[in-house]
Protein backbone atom coordinates (compact mmCIF):
# COMPACT_ATOMS: atom_id res chain seq x y z
CA UNK A 1 0.00 0.00 0.00
CA UNK A 2 1.25 3.40 -0.57
CA UNK A 3 1.71 5.70 1.87
CA UNK A 4 -1.42 8.20 2.92
CA UNK A 5 0.75 11.50 1.59
CA UNK A 6 1.48 10.54 -1.21
CA UNK A 7 -1.78 9.39 -2.12
CA UNK A 8 -2.93 12.40 -1.20
CA UNK A 9 -0.15 14.35 -3.38
CA UNK A 10 1.34 12.40 -5.62
CA UNK A 11 0.96 12.88 -9.44
CA UNK A 12 -0.76 10.52 -9.67
CA UNK A 13 -3.14 10.71 -6.72
CA UNK A 14 -6.62 11.62 -8.39
CA UNK A 15 -6.51 8.48 -10.69
CA UNK A 16 -5.20 6.34 -8.21
CA UNK A 17 -8.47 7.51 -5.93
CA UNK A 18 -10.59 7.23 -8.60
CA UNK A 19 -9.66 3.46 -9.79
CA UNK A 20 -9.67 2.60 -5.89
CA UNK A 21 -13.17 3.53 -5.43
CA UNK A 22 -14.32 2.02 -8.29
CA UNK A 23 -12.70 -1.31 -6.85
CA UNK A 24 -14.53 -0.36 -3.74
CA UNK A 25 -17.86 -0.11 -5.74
CA UNK A 26 -17.37 -3.54 -7.07
CA UNK A 27 -17.14 -4.90 -4.01
CA UNK A 28 -19.90 -3.50 -2.06
CA UNK A 29 -22.29 -3.77 -5.43
CA UNK A 30 -21.18 -7.65 -5.12
CA UNK A 31 -21.99 -8.09 -1.00
CA UNK A 32 -25.68 -6.87 -1.58
CA UNK A 33 -28.19 -8.69 -1.05
CA UNK A 34 -30.23 -6.65 -3.37
CA UNK A 35 -30.28 -3.36 -5.54
CA UNK A 36 -31.42 -0.66 -3.04
CA UNK A 37 -28.40 -1.86 -0.71
CA UNK A 38 -25.91 -0.24 -3.80
CA UNK A 39 -25.46 3.63 -2.57
CA UNK A 40 -25.41 6.14 -4.72
CA UNK A 41 -22.37 6.62 -4.97
CA UNK A 42 -21.46 2.76 -5.68
CA UNK A 43 -23.92 3.55 -8.75
CA UNK A 44 -21.93 6.46 -10.09
CA UNK A 45 -18.64 4.83 -9.58
CA UNK A 46 -19.77 2.18 -11.67
CA UNK A 47 -21.06 4.30 -14.15
CA UNK A 48 -17.37 5.65 -14.02
CA UNK A 49 -15.94 2.65 -14.45
CA UNK A 50 -18.21 1.93 -17.39
CA UNK A 51 -17.37 5.09 -19.40
CA UNK A 52 -13.74 4.98 -18.33
CA UNK A 53 -13.59 0.96 -19.81
CA UNK A 54 -15.63 2.22 -23.07
CA UNK A 55 -12.73 5.71 -23.56
CA UNK A 56 -9.96 3.09 -22.92
CA UNK A 57 -11.04 -0.21 -25.26
CA UNK A 58 -13.09 1.74 -27.72
CA UNK A 59 -10.52 4.47 -29.22
CA UNK A 60 -8.50 3.56 -31.93
CA UNK A 61 -6.65 -0.03 -32.62
CA UNK A 62 -3.10 2.02 -31.99
CA UNK A 63 -2.31 3.98 -29.06
CA UNK A 64 0.47 6.15 -28.41
CA UNK A 65 3.30 4.43 -26.99
CA UNK A 66 3.82 4.26 -22.84
CA UNK A 67 4.88 7.30 -21.55
CA UNK A 68 3.12 8.02 -18.33
CA UNK A 69 4.05 11.78 -18.40
CA UNK A 70 0.31 12.41 -19.72
CA UNK A 71 -0.94 9.38 -17.67
CA UNK A 72 -3.59 11.53 -16.31
CA UNK A 73 -6.24 14.27 -18.06
CA UNK A 74 -9.57 15.44 -16.53
CA UNK A 75 -11.48 17.57 -17.78
CA UNK A 76 -13.88 20.21 -16.22
CA UNK A 77 -17.13 18.48 -14.80
CA UNK A 78 -17.20 14.93 -14.72
CA UNK A 79 -13.82 13.45 -14.75
CA UNK A 80 -12.58 11.51 -17.31
CA UNK A 81 -9.11 10.03 -16.89
CA UNK A 82 -7.29 7.92 -19.43
CA UNK A 83 -3.81 6.33 -19.79
CA UNK A 84 -1.13 6.27 -21.74
CA UNK A 85 -0.81 2.38 -21.47
CA UNK A 86 -2.37 0.22 -23.43
CA UNK A 87 -5.55 -1.46 -21.05
CA UNK A 88 -6.06 -4.10 -24.00
CA UNK A 89 -3.00 -5.48 -22.94
CA UNK A 90 -3.42 -5.50 -20.17
CA UNK A 91 -6.95 -6.82 -19.68
CA UNK A 92 -5.89 -9.77 -22.57
CA UNK A 93 -3.20 -10.65 -20.23
CA UNK A 94 -5.69 -11.83 -17.27
CA UNK A 95 -6.00 -15.16 -17.02
CA UNK A 96 -9.83 -14.55 -16.26
CA UNK A 97 -10.11 -12.81 -18.93
CA UNK A 98 -8.74 -15.53 -21.11
CA UNK A 99 -10.41 -18.16 -19.91
CA UNK A 100 -14.00 -15.94 -19.72
CA UNK A 101 -16.63 -16.89 -22.10
CA UNK A 102 -13.80 -19.43 -24.03
CA UNK A 103 -15.95 -21.99 -25.67
CA UNK A 104 -17.57 -18.75 -27.44
CA UNK A 105 -14.67 -18.23 -29.75
CA UNK A 106 -15.00 -14.53 -29.79
CA UNK A 107 -12.71 -11.94 -30.52
CA UNK A 108 -11.08 -9.64 -28.24
CA UNK A 109 -13.41 -6.81 -28.83
CA UNK A 110 -16.62 -8.97 -28.69
CA UNK A 111 -15.27 -10.19 -25.36
CA UNK A 112 -14.62 -6.19 -24.27
CA UNK A 113 -17.82 -5.26 -25.66
CA UNK A 114 -20.10 -7.96 -23.79
CA UNK A 115 -17.98 -7.55 -20.66
CA UNK A 116 -19.03 -3.32 -20.55
CA UNK A 117 -22.22 -4.26 -22.10
CA UNK A 118 -23.01 -6.44 -18.81
CA UNK A 119 -21.55 -3.78 -16.45
CA UNK A 120 -23.70 -1.32 -18.27
CA UNK A 121 -27.18 -3.91 -18.10
CA UNK A 122 -26.15 -4.01 -14.06
CA UNK A 123 -25.74 -0.42 -13.79
CA UNK A 124 -28.99 0.09 -15.42
CA UNK A 125 -30.86 -2.45 -13.32
CA UNK A 126 -29.46 -0.77 -10.03
CA UNK A 127 -31.06 2.85 -11.01
CA UNK A 128 -34.38 1.02 -11.82
CA UNK A 129 -35.26 -1.68 -9.69
CA UNK A 130 -35.64 -2.59 -5.65
CA UNK A 131 -36.01 -5.92 -6.23
CA UNK A 132 -32.91 -8.74 -5.83
CA UNK A 133 -30.53 -8.79 -8.61
CA UNK A 134 -26.69 -10.77 -8.55
CA UNK A 135 -24.24 -8.81 -10.42
CA UNK A 136 -22.63 -10.92 -13.16
CA UNK A 137 -19.74 -12.98 -11.25
CA UNK A 138 -17.57 -13.82 -13.63
CA UNK A 139 -17.53 -10.10 -15.32
CA UNK A 140 -17.01 -8.36 -11.57
CA UNK A 141 -14.37 -10.67 -10.79
CA UNK A 142 -12.59 -9.41 -14.32
CA UNK A 143 -13.24 -6.44 -13.63
CA UNK A 144 -11.55 -6.46 -10.26
CA UNK A 145 -8.60 -7.85 -11.12
CA UNK A 146 -8.61 -5.09 -13.58
CA UNK A 147 -8.78 -2.47 -11.07
CA UNK A 148 -5.78 -4.21 -9.13
CA UNK A 149 -3.48 -4.50 -12.25
CA UNK A 150 -4.05 -0.79 -12.65
CA UNK A 151 -4.07 0.08 -9.09
CA UNK A 152 -0.60 -1.71 -8.94
CA UNK A 153 0.90 0.16 -11.72
CA UNK A 154 -0.66 3.43 -10.18
CA UNK A 155 1.18 2.97 -6.94
CA UNK A 156 3.96 2.79 -8.84
CA UNK A 157 3.68 5.53 -10.46
CA UNK A 158 3.07 7.29 -7.24
CA UNK A 159 6.05 6.19 -5.16
CA UNK A 160 8.72 6.48 -8.00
Amino acid sequence: MIPQAIANTGEYADLWSQLKSMSHALERAQAAKNLKDVAELDKARLRALCAFLRNELETTDVKSPITFQAFLISKPGEPRYTLDVDIREILNDLPSFKQWLKTQRLSFKDKAGRLITNLEEYTEKVAASLFPANPPKDEFAILHELLTKLLTQTEAALVS
